[in-house]
């Protein structure tokens, strides 16, 4: 998904993403993973959720919806864009991997 809003709402909604969206995803199941990204420079945010098959994903749209709905109006953010994407291909590093494959 991605967001758009002015540097406070972007703000709000960073805070909202760790405090209340991160444990929400975190329960859902088949969820593997989340990626909550924010451009400050284009005032935008994307919200990447990943899922161990799309059964899991498509089970996961209430949720996702009250969850979408709640960050609007907790934040005043936009929804300016939502998909689905197929994974082709990817590799994923924990933080402390990739900080000690750059030493």
């Amino acid at each position: 998904m991605v967001w758009s809003g002015s540097p406070e709402t972007l703000g709000q909604r960073a805070e909202h993403a760790s405090t209340k969206v991160r444990s929400l995803v975190e329960s859902l199941p088949g969820n593997v993973g989340y990626v909550f990204l924010i451009d400050r420079a284009g005032v935008r945010a994307l919200t990447l959720t990943l899922w161990e098959s799309e059964e899991a994903a498509l089970a996961s749209d209430a949720a996702a919806g009250r969850s979408r709905a709640s960050t609007q109006e907790a934040t005043g953010i936009e929804l300016v864009e939502r998909g689905r994407y197929h994974v082709l291909a990817s590799s994923l590093q924990s933080a402390s991997q990739a900080e000690g494959a750059r030493h």
